[in-house]
């Protein structure tokens, strides 16, 4: 089912369209009250995550192969992008001469530490010091550490034998609680231990949902979508979220011939940078320079990688079915 691909590049290209503003120094564009595009991106993808995950899960229920599956999608693609941006890309803008860069050890570190993914790194030495962002490399990465989390805790509910839709969805609902009540005491805006709080808890709702959604084989109504829109441009946006991506994650569509969705928001934050650093930054710039690398990383790594999780053995195909007529014939 191809909905799910198209909604994945859809939210990769909400992620770079809202980088190719912030990174030039402007105000993010605001889609509601609290939603920008590159949040409205990321929930996507959680929603996605948690929904196709679970289906994996199923699939897959040994914890073992489920978390060698979850990684063989992860690293290989992330390992790649880390050693071409600190040894490659990095000594090319470093305002350090070659030598000096590559005999510090914190290129070797950035790729260790943000490879462990518990120890995000986002400075490489003399590197977009002038950019209106200064200092930050690839800030798209703190958001893998949330999603193997993610993995993790999914794994652990599964050897525990509580990956239902009723465990799940009480676990989302605890999650939306933690988040409002952050947001609402306004502690997500005092200090960075309350803001990762606020954002674990809140797309871990929506990872939560999505999985509990395609646990209970949920077929969501087109008025229950249009009613669910309607939260986008309030506070609770993520309230609404889950069920408008289900449903059109659902629409049967031909395949992609590739999935450029991961390469994209690995690659595109550090090319935004040095673009944004050449004060060339925009939206048509950064398409341009990031989607080589998107299906360069596609084809020789993430699709390779793929291969080795299908001899992990489980089907890897969405277990969803797409919305469908009454005669069988797809609809939407």
């Amino acid at each position: 089912m191809g909905g799910f691909d198209y909604l994945r590049l859809i939210a990769a290209i909400l992620v770079v369209a809202h980088h190719a503003r912030v990174l030039n120094g402007q105000p993010p564009l605001m889609l509601g009250s609290g939603l920008d595009p590159g949040a409205l991106g990321v929930g996507i993808f959680f929603v996605i995550s948690g929904a196709l995950v679970a289906g994996s899960l199923e699939r897959a229920p040994k914890t073992s192969t489920f978390l060698a599956k979850r990684a063989l999608r992860i690293f290989p693609g992330l390992l790649v992008a880390l050693v071409l941006t600190a040894f490659v890309l990095g000594p090319l803008v470093t305002s350090l001469s070659p030598r000096a860069y590559l005999l510090d050890p914190e290129p070797s570190g950035y790729v260790l530490r943000n490879l462990s993914l518990y120890a995000v790194t986002y400075a490489l030495p003399g590197v977009f010091l002038a950019a209106p962002v200064a200092g930050i490399v690839n800030g798209s990465l703190w958001t893998l550490r949330l999603e193997f989390t993610a993995y993790l805790a999914l794994a652990v509910l599964g050897a525990a034998r509580q990956v239902n839709a009723r465990t799940l969805a009480a676990l989302a609902g605890l999650a939306a609680i933690v988040a409002a009540a952050l947001h609402l005491s306004g502690l997500d805006a005092r200090g960075d231990l309350f803001r990762i709080a606020h954002l674990a808890a809140l797309n871990g709702f929506l990872f939560l949902t999505g999985a509990a959604l395609h646990l209970g084989r949920v077929r969501p109504r087109l008025w229950m979508v249009l009613a669910s829109l309607v939260l986008l441009a309030t506070p609770a946006w993520f309230l609404g979220l889950p069920l408008a991506v289900l449903r059109l994650g659902q629409v049967d569509l031909p395949k992609p011939p590739a999935d450029l969705s991961y390469g994209l928001y690995i690659y595109s934050f550090p090319l935004q940078q040095w673009l944004a650093e050449g004060r060339q930054l925009n939206l048509a710039t950064s398409l341009a320079l990031t989607l080589p690398f998107a299906a360069l990383s596609w084809f020789l790594v993430e699709k390779p990688a793929l291969r080795l999780k299908a001899r992990l053995g489980g089907d890897e195909a969405p277990a969803i079915r797409p919305l469908a007529s009454p005669s069988g014939t797809a609809t939407d």
